[in-house]
């Protein structure tokens, strides 16, 4: 994806922004807190495939597929960290 044709800003662009708008002057420690939101949407990720096993998700079939999300996400939390995953 060409971020710079849409218009989007890159990851470093939008810490930068973000420390700038909020009087920062920066994030110590960002690897941690973006393998922390990928480790949490992967236990969301899974808790919704979870109720699809169960039989009570509101799109069934939708949230079968999230459940192919969990080791993608995991992965790239722990890589983030410095990690090296099992294969």
């Amino acid at each position: 994806m060409d971020r710079a044709l849409l218009g989007l800003p890159t990851e470093a662009e939008y810490v930068r922004q973000y420390c700038e708008r909020t009087g920062r002057p920066g994030i110590d420690h960002w690897e941690f807190y973006l393998a922390y939101s990928m480790f949490r949407l992967a236990a969301i990720c899974q808790g919704v495939y979870k109720r699809s096993l169960d039989g009570n998700a509101s799109n069934p079939e939708k949230a079968r597929h999230y459940g192919d999300a969990v080791p993608l996400l995991a992965r790239l939390a722990v890589e983030l960290i410095g990690g090296h995953p099992r294969s």
